[in-house]
């Protein structure tokens, strides 16, 4: 067996560590039981990596290679050991080569207001991408219905880009493939988009279709079956907690908090939000109020057990519904919300796990 192809196989086993399981006898009688376990089952893994070879084929196993490498850095980018978010979902990626032309799918996200899809698409001709994001984009559409999402490369949630040079660079580095063509892809599509063409076609599984438009031209990747995943949440009610800001001498209501492992949804009330969110609002007439919108969800502070704290930053959407602002922000890797212990804006505490009355599941 090859040693540099075993290695690349498993990127964790050290040369040592195959050495040992390759070249050590099997009924070497001075090696304690727990050692021989560690041993066989060491030597068992490398045979399962010798048989996926054997099967795939060597380029079917540089395939199968790249989506359980990609599998790999999403778990860790994603923080998903230690946000431990029931909402995530990983899928096998074992028969990746039996899937329709050029599209793996390779773990989903449900985060309240968004489906978020992690897809290895392929081949990506790399002076194709290299016209992302001035003259290339990447979308997703479901069959036989009108409805779809838009889709971007995958780069690290804290990674901080300036300028189309940065972003390419970037798109090369961290979700480009150049010896398989192979690109991963971060897809958002709205939770009620999706609701509403499962009703239309009658179905579960989506029939979701990943395209990249380079000019004028449109490459279709192919198509996957997909099932929304559940979501995961936690809802915090406040009552009427109230907040003045004496910099902007206003109060605003904090009513409560639905909080998921990637996203939260801040709703608030003040004497004057139906008008200043109304469509075609002065927003200089308002601006103090959203100032007191955005310092609710920038400033206040989720408090975790292990003494770390956590802002939800600010919104990206702020949609006026049932009396009262919901304020929606999203962010790149999860957080453990089971394991909030207190809530504070400022000097007000607006939960904490002493009065879990006030905690709804």
């Amino acid at each position: 067996m090859n040693r540099e192809l075993l290695s690349k196989a498993f990127g964790e086993i050290d040369d040592r560590f195959i050495a040992e399981a390759v070249y050590l006898p099997a009924g070497d009688a001075s090696a304690s039981p727990e050692r021989k376990h560690m041993k066989t089952k060491r030597i068992l893994t490398l045979a399962l990596a010798a048989a996926l070879i054997l099967s795939l084929g060597i380029a079917g196993f540089a395939a199968w290679s790249i989506h359980s490498s990609r599998q790999q850095e999403l778990r860790t980018d994603l923080k998903i050991e230690e946000g431990k978010p029931e909402s995530y979902v990983e899928f096998p990626v074992a028969d990746a080569d039996a899937n329709t032309a050029g599209v793996v799918l390779l773990s989903a996200i449900n985060d309240g207001q968004e489906e978020r899809i992690y897809l290895n698409v392929s081949p990506v001709a790399e002076e194709k991408l290299a016209r992302f994001p001035e003259e290339a984009r990447f979308f997703c559409m479901i069959e036989g219905t009108e409805y779809g999402g838009f889709a971007a490369p995958k780069l690290p949630a804290k990674l901080s880009l300036s300028g189309q040079d940065e972003i390419r660079k970037a798109v090369k580095e961290y979700s480009y493939d150049s010896e398989t063509q192979t690109l991963t892809l971060e897809a958002y599509l709205m939770t009620d988009v999706l609701k509403k063409a499962m009703q239309e076609l009658g179905t579960e599984r989506i029939p979701l279709q990943v395209n990249m438009a380079v000019g004028e031209e449109t490459l279709c990747f192919g198509k996957i079956l997909f099932s929304p995943t559940e979501e995961q949440h936690r809802f915090f009610d406040f009552g009427h907690a109230r907040y003045y800001d004496r910099e902007l001498d206003k109060e605003i209501e904090i009513l409560g908090l639905k909080l998921t492992p990637f996203s939260a949804e801040w709703i608030v009330h003040y004497e004057e939000d139906a008008k200043g969110h109304t469509p075609g609002a002065d927003p200089g007439k308002y601006s103090s109020w959203y100032l007191l919108e955005d310092k609710v969800c920038i400033e206040a502070k989720l408090h975790f057990s292990d003494g770390s704290t956590f802002s939800t930053g600010g919104a990206v959407a702020t949609p006026y519904q049932d009396g009262a602002v919901h304020q929606h922000c999203s962010w790149g890797s999860a957080i453990d919300i089971e394991d909030v212990q207190r809530i504070t804006l400022g000097d007000l505490t607006l939960w904490e796990r002493a009065s879990e009355s006030n905690f709804i599941q």
